[in-house]
């Protein structure tokens, strides 16, 4: 029987906050494991359980070639694409034009050869991992419980910047999500992501535990208030990590270092074992929600709820006044709602409030703050053009006016996010790796590239724009 298509709710908005957000089925399921290493031989599990008391099921069918099942850093790059892919404004078809240096950005891992090859390694298990959740997916917009079968991504295409095939620094992709991650994601299914903490984590698996703890922390049916604490039988919880080793002290070991590292930071108030042998219950006691520590002092407690009311998370907002002190937050609380009140332009003033009062470069000197509340540019050159054309009316920003750039490869990162994100599918994957070449080189300038493609898309002029860009990137091929 045919059901009639429902209206299609609009794609969330990307949150405004340090913290971010994520699929709340991905992260409920535990679709990767928790461990760090597994055996290439560990290429399937199952999982058994119950949905509002049914049975549910869960399993996941790997390739050895690739190394086994999803674990480990796997856990961080897939929630860096599902970020990115928010970040985009949640397309309905799942395309994420994105590159290699990005991705590993933005899951916080180092910009080095050996990242680089275990996200090549990371991506071909996504890629051809097979997923089964029977009775286990649930449909938010139906309010039901569903079967799905997907692989992480369901499309894939990168470009190679080095002889043996794999990714470098200029390798560019463009990844297609699953379809029913998208469309969970699109219907608003979503729960709070705290991004700046979960990246400050020491180790992967700790950063694992702490995504599969922070999922059960809200529940199914309404992943967005958080519940004080969590019990669950060892061993279920064992399968719901995928730890190989499944003999209950082996379990306790493996989780140990984990459970030490988020209680030290403030997440977890405690982790209680009840029980042996098989039997065991452990309980998990979350650190209070929108509470300060007890131990705080006062100064301390109405400094911190002063940050929280700029949406920086409470874990983040305790651990910058410990780690700077309460008169250096106090400062640097000032210093940015100086640069708020002279229009400094930001995508998330959350995000700027901590990077402002981490600073150590002096990125942020002390007013007078030129600039004001900046305008959109002018951008009436060509992408070739040389600096300076065409920015008449243009008001600067705050580090354009105080000539503070950016290194270049952050310049070129950026700007070729932008131009990603404003011309999707009009540059294929090769013409978008020659395309961050010319920007090193400045052909296109960067800064240029940008403001022009950010004019074209409001004067409705990109297939022009793009036409001119393919032009320029033909002379920068025929030259090469």
């Amino acid at each position: 029987m045919t059901r009639k298509k429902r209206p299609e709710k609009p794609a969330p908005t990307p949150l405004p906050d340090v913290s971010r957000i994520e699929e709340a089925n991905v992260s409920r399921l535990g679709l990767i494991s928790i461990q760090e290493r597994v055996p290439d031989s560990f290429s399937s599990w199952t999982v058994d359980f119950k949905v509002d008391g049914r049975p549910a099921r869960l399993t996941c069918d790997a390739m050895p070639k690739y190394g086994g099942v999803p674990h480990g850093l796997d856990g961080d790059i897939a929630t860096a694409l599902i970020d990115l892919y928010v970040e985009t404004g949640c397309p309905a078809d799942g395309l994420l034009n994105t590159s290699a240096y990005q991705i590993l950005k933005r899951a916080g891992l180092d910009d080095s050869g050996r990242y680089y090859q275990n996200l090549r390694q990371t991506l071909f298990r996504l890629r051809t991992a097979t997923y089964t959740a029977s009775e286990a997916w649930r449909d938010h917009r139906r309010g039901n419980w569903t079967t799905v079968t997907f692989n992480y991504l369901e499309g894939l295409e990168f470009t190679s910047g080095d002889e043996d095939l794999g990714l470098s620094r200029s390798s560019t992709l463009k990844i297609r999500l699953a379809e029913p991650i998208v469309r969970s994601i699109r219907s608003q299914y979503t729960k709070p992501l705290d991004l700046e903490f979960l990246t400050s984590l020491d180790r992967p698996l700790t950063r694992a535990l702490y995504r599969l703890l922070d999922a059960r922390r809200y529940p199914p049916e309404d992943p967005t208030v958080p519940l004080p604490s969590f019990t669950v039988n060892l061993m279920d919880w064992a399968e719901a990590c995928k730890i190989v080793d499944q003999r209950s002290n082996k379990i306790r070991a493996t989780l140990q270092g984990a459970h030490e590292e988020l209680m030290e930071r403030r997440y977890l108030s405690g982790v209680e074992y009840e029980g042996r042998g098989r039997t065991q219950k452990l309980t998990y006691r979350f650190a209070g929600t929108g509470e300060a520590q007890p131990d705080q002092p006062a100064a301390a407690l109405a400094l911190t709820e002063e940050l929280r009311r700029h949406r920086v998370s409470l874990a983040v907002a305790q651990r910058l006044i410990e780690e700077f002190g309460e008169a250096h937050v106090q400062a640097r609380l000032e210093k940015f709602q100086r640069l708020i009140t002279a229009g400094y332009r930001v995508r998330s003033r959350s995000a700027l409030l901590v990077d402002v009062i981490r600073d150590q470069e002096g990125k942020y000197p002390d007013g007078p703050y030129p600039g004001g509340a900046a305008t959109t540019p002018a951008a009436n050159a060509p992408v070739g053009d040389a600096k300076g054309a065409g920015r008449a009316s243009y008001m600067p920003t705050l580090a354009e006016a105080m000539d503070e750039l950016q290194p270049l490869e952050a310049q070129v990162d950026s700007a070729l996010k932008t131009l990603q994100f404003l011309l999707r599918e009009r540059l294929s994957v090769s013409e978008y790796a020659l395309l961050r070449m010319g920007l090193i080189v400045g052909r296109p300038d960067p800064l240029e590239a940008t403001r022009a493609a950010s004019k074209a898309k409001v004067d409705g002029t990109l297939d022009a724009y793009t036409a001119d860009l393919l032009l320029l990137l033909a002379e920068l091929r025929a030259q090469a």
